[in-house]
């Protein structure tokens, strides 16, 4: 098998079991660092979209099995119903904690790989994560920056290897530090090709500008994603009704 650049996917991955997991606050209470730019609504309108938008790149990819989110609200739980997703309420343990139960739970249910991905990444694809499964073939470990090579955009764990997350600032670095220091066979993930796809998070007003620079109808976008869902009932009064308007604004 092979994906549109021609990359040959068919390996011993394909007999493996790989679980997607994606923690989430609730979308009233994320991308508080977006507050200088967007009100309240707009975050949570935008918390919202961008999950949606990774549910079903991650469900539209092949070579994983399985995605779980864990934390959120009746928003995020009525979104992973939609795209056949699992949801677990936040375990109360912090982010990389969240991680830790959720490779743990991923063990104890057969399956063989855990893939963390954060819900922000707007402009991932199936063939991002295919390329990203892809580099894991040989490999325990796969670690994927955001564009600053700060962060940690997604982490590809065997889960045969015991490999603590250090999810949070400059986590990038002490991935790499860890692994070599554990000595786990590792791959440092930043295809050119991809690099916005796996690299864009949006935590900052400049994350923020460059996504709506590479997406000038964004907000519409975004918007119409939430209608189509059926889940605009779910956002704040004031941002459901923008969602309506939105949306027939931009089909006129």
């Amino acid at each position: 098998m092979q994906n549109g650049r021609g990359v040959d996917l068919s390996s011993d991955m394909d007999q493996g079991r790989i679980r997607a997991i994606v923690p989430m606050k609730p979308i009233t209470e994320g991308k508080s660092r977006l507050a200088p730019m967007l009100n309240s609504d707009q975050r949570a309108l935008l918390s919202l979209a961008m999950l949606i938008r990774v549910l079903g790149v991650v469900t539209a990819t092949s070579g994983i099995t399985d995605v779980v989110v864990y934390g959120g609200d009746d928003a995020v739980r009525r979104a992973c119903e939609r795209d056949g997703a699992g949801w677990l309420p936040d375990p109360g343990l912090g982010l990389n904690g969240c991680l830790a139960a959720g490779f743990s739970d991923a063990i104890d249910e057969g399956f063989t790989h855990g893939m963390f991905l954060p819900a922000d990444i707007p402009l991932v694809t199936p063939e991002a994560l295919s390329i990203l499964i892809e580099a894991g073939q040989d490999k325990h470990l796969v670690i994927a920056p955001d564009l600053a090579n700060d962060g940690t955009n997604a982490l590809l764990v065997n889960l045969s290897t015991t490999f603590p997350t250090l999810l949070g600032e400059a986590s990038f670095d002490r991935h790499i530090d860890q692994a070599r220091q554990l000595g786990i066979n590792y791959v440092d993930h930043r295809p050119e090709s991809f690099r916005l796809e796996l690299g864009l998070d949006i935590d900052t007003a400049s994350d923020m500008e460059l996504l709506m620079d590479l997406v000038p109808a964004l907000w519409i976008d975004l918007r119409r994603e939430i209608q189509v869902a059926g889940l605009e009932g779910l956002l704040p009064e004031t941002a459901g009704n923008s969602v309506k308007e939105t949306v027939e604004e931009g089909t006129e």
